[in-house]
């Protein structure tokens, strides 16, 4: 999830040019994924010979970034393209785990410590730890941002380096570590909101929403997903929850205006495939549906005493 931003203590030219993203490209594919030694091409194939990954990206108006690298690449990055601007602002990754019980002490120690967690977290940390937005910027997400609240019954509160939970019913403020993680989740991203890092024209990767939520949680979660993308979130999630993709499915046919897509991916011997489409049933076989099924029959036939 390369970010065509430029933080702000980093000096930066006008716009994008291949010598700046040749390196921060590469730094940045490095440090979410990890690979052994630090070596980028170990990301491009894990087989014998001369292989290349080649990655593009359209960014509509600002035109497309593409790069590429060979299993022979060590740091860097051989870019084509760039698009003719920088992004207002980055992309929001949030990880399956909440963060706003690390949060204390984290960004320091790991611009500091070599500590074995992708760049990813500490990219959160840093947006979960802008200020609150103010005045204009305010009202601008209020609409988005109180329904959430009012729904959560809470709201995240950042004091000195460590956050708790404001509750609105009883009105008490606790430690994030003492509150339920399937809530922290939920209240992360509305911290995320309140602070003007999700708003419209942002985008938003989340990895496996559903973990740590119970089934009503989880329909909280899905009109909440729908309510960014109405806002002008671009929305992308990976789930292996049937239940969320069925909530999600349920929740966009009252929003037949909203546009979505559901990807199935599946390996086989050639690689890669994918099936997509508008419903969930044009994604391809969905691996949790069919043991779903499995599960479902073997309880039939043991309730009806086929089963030894």
């Amino acid at each position: 999830m390369s970010s065509l931003v430029v933080a702000a203590n980093e000096p930066a030219a006008d716009r994008p040019t291949k010598a700046i993203m040749d390196s921060r490209f590469g730094s940045k594919l490095v440090g979410v994924f990890r690979p052994d030694r630090g070596k980028l091409g170990r990301l491009a194939r894990r087989i014998q010979g001369h292989k290349r990954a080649e990655i593009l990206a359209d960014f509509g108006s600002a035109g497309q970034a593409s790069f590429s690298f060979s299993t022979q690449s060590d740091k860097a990055v051989k870019t084509e393209d760039l698009p003719s601007a920088w992004l207002p602002h980055g992309p929001v990754f949030l990880p399956s785990r909440e963060l706003l019980s690390v949060y204390p002490g984290f960004v320091s120690l790991y611009e500091t410590q070599a500590i074995p967690f992708d760049e990813i977290w500490r990219d959160t940390c840093v947006l979960l730890g802008s200020p609150i937005a103010r005045g204009a910027r305010k009202r601008e997400i209020a609409d988005l941002l109180a329904p959430l609240e009012e729904s959560l019954g809470s709201k995240a509160v950042l004091e000195g380096d460590r956050f708790f939970i404001q509750m609105a019913e009883p009105s008490i403020k606790v430690e994030a570590d003492l509150v339920a993680e399937g809530y922290r989740k939920l209240t992360m991203v509305a911290r995320l909101i309140a602070n003007g890092s999700l708003d419209a024209n942002s985008m938003l990767f989340w990895d496996e929403p559903e973990s740590n939520l119970n089934p009503r949680l989880i329909r909280r979660l899905a009109p909440l997903l729908l309510d960014l993308a109405d806002a002008g979130v671009q929305v992308f999630i990976a789930t292996h929850s049937l239940f969320l993709m069925r909530a999600l499915e349920l929740e966009r046919h009252h929003r037949s205006s909203l546009k979505a897509v559901f990807i199935g991916l599946k390996a086989t011997a050639e690689g890669v495939t994918i099936k997509q489409g508008p419903s969930l049933t044009q994604s391809g076989d969905i691996i949790a549906l069919t043991e779903d099924i499995q599960q479902a029959e073997q309880l039939l036939d043991q309730a009806m005493g086929v089963l030894p």
